[in-house]
């Protein structure tokens, strides 16, 4: 019994170990064999579901659920041959078969500590759950810093086989479970394992115990704190969908990423007070802003939040919806990107374009990926022409002028670039971005500089 090389994914880079598929089921069936309660996943991983170099969320999730309760400090998120995590799986794999899975759709089939411990507490006194201690549930999974696939399990069982449960109690579970065939919206696991994730998830939880003040009566405000936790946890879903809030959308990237209590904050106070502080910069929009009810597409938190930084900034043109009229008044520039990062309590401000002639080099690329390596948040100022297969080799104008955040070194070789931003709710938006397809078409270095108007950086 032994592994070809790693299983899992390194948790402080996101990437994929080898991940054969005979090491995936092996860690799988081990993991399988040992309780919840000793860390395992206690016959809830499915073995059909292994694909050979990638490890699933829910394989990826156990084996950093099982590294937690099983060796102190920060989980790594892999597993290596014949290293520590392997020993002590064969380990407790040895012990005494887990329990046969429990039978879906009873109450007594939840098996987490977390869940079921919470549960218990709640139907102690009358056998029901209401709203509030739908919360503290709920509460239970994220104070660990870990959402698994079985604690999300666990809550959609509550759902759908409580007869006490409100409605509105059942729709904050599948809020917080998310949407299988909208994946694009969110979904768990969820990864909260840092302290001040943990505040911020504490925060929101808080929150939704009491959601009846608002200064923004068209949001819902269970989407609004399950949304803010989303991005908690992880901060690429924050998408600007079809309105003019690239620059907001690209600071409020950065802020969550960096300062993730800070961001909770802010969204919970504009939403309870109508207004919020980034640092030193007071956010107050306008009661169009407030008063507007967002397409189906754009989740709440991210108009609150982006579309609110964008009106409160506006001083001669009014931001209120996401059509092509909000256009010229969504449009960030760089002289007010470089202020909020300043104000938001950024160090190191950095301000490096030129908007009037369109002509920057190979140096400020340079510049910007050495800004990079030393863990600046660089946002480049780009033609959106270039993100898309069909335009990519367009010159720009001032109507596609669009900021992403860069998220590795952009790549300079044989006469083309390639680069990894943040975008559109998605956190490795490629540069050049393939067709449906997925045909690429190499993006000329001649024609990435024609589209390249600079950057902004900062220190957190």
């Amino acid at each position: 019994m032994q592994l070809k090389d790693k299983v899992g994914r390194v948790a402080a880079t996101g990437r994929s170990c080898q991940n054969w598929k005979k090491d995936q089921e092996l860690v799988i069936s081990l993991l399988n064999k040992i309780s919840i309660s000793d860390g395992g996943a206690e016959n809830m991983l499915k073995p059909q579901l292994v694909v050979t170099g990638h490890a699933s969320d829910s394989l990826y999730t156990s084996i950093l659920y099982f590294q937690k309760k099983n060796f102190p400090g920060t989980p790594d998120g892999y597993i290596r041959p014949a290293g520590p995590t392997f020993k002590r799986l064969a380990e407790l794999s040895t012990k005494a078969a887990a329990k046969p899975a429990p039978q879906k759709g009873q109450w007594n089939a939840v098996a987490t500590p977390s869940v079921n411990s919470a549960l218990s507490k709640g139907i102690a006194d009358d056998l029901k759950l209401d709203y509030a201690e739908v919360v503290d549930i709920i509460r239970a999974t994220v104070t660990d810093g870990m959402v698994t696939a079985f604690e999300l399990d666990d809550l959609l069982t509550i759902a759908n086989t409580s007869r006490t449960l409100s409605p509105t109690s059942k729709k904050l579970i599948n809020l917080f479970v998310g949407d299988e065939q909208k994946k694009w919206l969110g979904i768990g696991p969820y990864d909260l394992n840092s302290d001040h994730k943990k505040i911020a998830a504490e925060m929101v939880c808080d929150f939704l115990k009491n959601t009846r003040t608002t200064f923004f009566p068209k949001l819902d405000p269970h989407r609004v704190g399950i949304g803010i936790l989303r991005r908690i946890a992880k901060p690429s879903l924050i998408d600007q969908d079809q309105g003019s809030l690239c620059g907001p959308s690209a600071l409020m990237f950065s802020y969550a990423s960096d300062k993730p209590g800070h961001y909770a904050r802010f969204a919970i106070d504009l939403y309870q007070k109508g207004q919020a502080t980034l640092g030193r910069l007071l956010i107050k929009p306008g009661k169009d802003v407030r008063n507007y009810t967002p397409p189906w597409s754009l989740d709440h938190v991210d108009w609150l939040t982006c579309a609110s930084i964008r009106d409160s900034e506006n001083w001669f043109l009014d931001f209120d919806d996401t059509g092509k009229i909000s256009d010229l008044a969504g449009v960030t520039l760089p002289s007010e990107m470089e202020q909020w990062f300043r104000k938001a309590g950024y160090r190191d401000v950095r301000e490096n374009t030129n908007i009037s002639r369109f002509n920057k080099g190979i140096a400020d690329v340079n510049e910007a990926n050495t800004l990079l390596d030393k863990g600046y948040r660089v946002c480049l100022f780009i033609s959106a022409n270039m993100t898309d297969y069909d335009d990519q080799s367009d010159k720009g104008s001032a109507f596609t002028m669009h900021w992403v955040v860069l998220r590795e070194k952009i790549q300079v070789a044989n006469g083309s670039v390639k680069a990894k931003v943040f975008s559109w709710g998605n956190g490795d938006y490629e540069i050049p971005h393939p067709n449906k397809a997925g045909a690429i078409k190499p993006l000329a270095t001649k024609d990435f500089l024609m589209n390249f108007y600079g950057y902004v950086a900062a220190k957190a």
